[in-house]
């Protein structure tokens, strides 16, 4: 295996770690199927979406009153 592979099999783990997290459930993705580049892209989706929840469960706990 060389270094890009192993690189790429890290991200293929961050990117699973990163959906578990986020939705609590295992999804049958094959992340093989995508390149290292698409998969830094899917990463940083996942981590725009949880900050984005983060920020609308703040607004919520800021201004209750508010939708």
């Amino acid at each position: 295996m060389d270094a890009s592979e192993a690189r790429r099999r890290r991200l293929i783990d961050v990117v699973r770690g990163e959906i578990s997290r986020a939705t609590g459930r295992r999804y049958q993705i094959d992340l093989d199927a995508l390149d290292e580049k698409n998969l830094q892209e899917l990463l940083r989706l996942l981590r725009d979406l949880d900050g984005e929840k983060r920020s609308a469960v703040q607004r919520a706990r800021i201004f209750p009153w508010q939708r």
